[in-house]
C-alpha cells in the first residue's frame, strides 16, 4: 500500500512538472511541412525521416515563438542582400538613408506564409564538404549534401538550424558571393541574414533545450 501511494506522489509530481515547466512565448502561428528526396548516389541515416520531422517541429516551434521575434528585431543587414530574383515572392524594404535592412523586414518575408511546404533534395557532394547545402530565392526546394547528416550530437537541432539558413534564401536573401563586385561587404556573417537566422535558430534551441523547454 506505501509502495502505491508513493508511486501515486511521483505520478502527481512528474504532471505537476509538466503543468508548470517554462515553455516558448508564442506570438505567431508558422507550420513547416518538409519532405525529401535522395538521390542514388546519396545516403541518409536509417532514421532520417525521423529526424526530420523532429526538426520539422521545432522550426516551427522557434518560427512562432517571441524568442525568434525578439532576436530578429534586433538585427540589421548589409541591403545588398537581397536578391535580384525577378519573381518578386518577397518585398524589399530597407531604410534608404543608411542603406540597411531591419530584422523586422527579414522577419516578415520569413513569416509572409502561415504554411511553409518545402522539399529537400539530398545529394552527394563528391570530395567537397565546405557547403552544407544551397537553394535560391521563390524555390520550395532546398538541396543538402550528405556528408554532415549523421546522428550525433543534436543532430534534429543541427538539421533546423540549416534549414532555417537555407529557407532564408528562399525567401529572399542572398550570400556576398551573389552581389555585385561594388557592393560585397566580404565574409562579415553579421551582414549575412541568412547566417543571422541561422545562427539565431541555432541559439534558442540551444537555450531551450538547456532549460528543458524541448
Amino acid at each position: 500500500m506505501k509502495k502505491l501511494g508513493w508511486l501515486l506522489l511521483v505520478i502527481l509530481a512528474l504532471v505537476a512538472i509538466n503543468i508548470f515547466a517554462e515553455k516558448p512565448s508564442v506570438v505567431a502561428d508558422i507550420r513547416f511541412k518538409i519532405s525529401f528526396n535522395v538521390d542514388e548516389k546519396a545516403t541518409v541515416p536509417s532514421h532520417f525521416a525521423d529526424t526530420l520531422r523532429k526538426a520539422e517541429q521545432l522550426l516551427s516551434r522557434v518560427f512562432s515563438s517571441a524568442d525568434f521575434k525578439e532576436a530578429l528585431y534586433k538585427q540589421n543587414y548589409n541591403d545588398s542582400a537581397y536578391s535580384k530574383s525577378k519573381k518578386k515572392c518577397f518585398e524589399v524594404v530597407y531604410d534608404q538613408t543608411t542603406g540597411r535592412i531591419p530584422g523586422k523586414a527579414v522577419y516578415d518575408n520569413l513569416l509572409a506564409d502561415k504554411e511553409v511546404n518545402l522539399t529537400i533534395n539530398i545529394k552527394n557532394n563528391g570530395d567537397k564538404k565546405g557547403t552544407m547545402g544551397s537553394s535560391n530565392a521563390c524555390s520550395y526546394s532546398i538541396t543538402t549534401y550528405d556528408y554532415w547528416l549523421v546522428e550525433n550530437g543534436e543532430f534534429a537541432q543541427r538539421l533546423a538550424r540549416h534549414i532555417a539558413h537555407e529557407f532564408t534564401h528562399v525567401r529572399g536573401f542572398r550570400h556576398d558571393n551573389k552581389v555585385d563586385k561594388a557592393y560585397k561587404w566580404g565574409h562579415k556573417t553579421e551582414e549575412d541574414p541568412a547566417y543571422g537566422v541561422g545562427n539565431i535558430v541555432g541559439e534558442i534551441l540551444k537555450m531551450w533545450s538547456k532549460k528543458g523547454m524541448i
